[in-house]
């Protein structure tokens, strides 16, 4: 059996800190076997670590499109931001990949897809995130889940893990897989377990976005003022 977290972030994010090594750790500290590692625009993280044979990893990307973020699954190559829906949708299946919907209908969140982009692209999402660790009300959750179910779309959790202590909170329990359509037909009758992280988790993102900013300013500072110099 397979543990999977569908949604988790690395130091390629641009407000996480977790270096791979952290990652794979806590992960087999906490049962889990697999996950989809899905740094925002960035794909070189997940495509490392895949390549590096230590943990199996589903390579995505959380895109930001033109109205909201789009994760691709089972990715080869990195897709741009800020296209629409409809041609991030049509890039991600050109490489054979997953549709997966994180966080639809999570009310804080501004980087939520819109109700209109998923209304339009609904027949080509192949899953959609029903529980997402991070969202502040369940009510967002069962909403999720209730577009699904409606829909007939394929469900999976994801965690959307920034910190160590939120791994492990959220996976789906599947038989193997070989593919991206046979994860999608064991994905029907796999076992969920779902928890809420604290709103605390936030505050530590928060700080990793402030540390890593702080530090790009300081070092094109350094670069400016040795050019100065010299």
């Amino acid at each position: 059996m397979w543990r999977i977290d569908f949604h988790v972030h690395s130091c390629y994010s641009k407000d996480s800190a977790m270096s791979h090594e952290e990652i794979i750790k806590c992960c087999k500290d906490r049962g889990l076997n697999c996950i989809a590692l899905t740094d925002h625009n960035e794909l070189d993280g997940a495509l490392e670590m895949e390549k590096s044979g230590l943990f199996r990893v589903i390579a995505g990307e959380e895109i930001k499109t033109a109205d909201g973020e789009i994760i691709g699954l089972f990715l080869k190559e990195k897709i741009r931001g800020g296209l629409t829906p409809e041609e991030t949708v049509r890039e991600i299946k050109a490489q054979g990949g997953l549709v997966y919907i994180p966080h639809p209908f999570s009310k804080w969140r501004r980087t939520k897809l819109k109700f209109s982009a998923i209304e339009k692209i609904k027949h080509d999402i192949d899953i959609m995130e029903v529980f997402n660790g991070r969202n502040f009300f369940r009510t967002d959750n069962l909403k999720a889940e209730e577009y699904a179910l409606k829909n007939n779309i394929t469900v999976a959790v994801g965690s959307d893990s920034h910190i160590t202590c939120e791994l492990g909170s959220c996976y789906v329990e599947v038989e193997d897989f070989s593919s991206p359509s046979e994860l999608l037909t064991v994905l029907k009758h796999g076992h969920r377990v779902t928890n809420l992280s604290s709103a605390f988790v936030h505050f530590g993102s928060a700080c990793v976005r402030i540390r890593k900013n702080l530090s790009k300013i300081l070092s094109k500072n350094r670069v400016l003022y040795k050019n100065d110099k010299v």
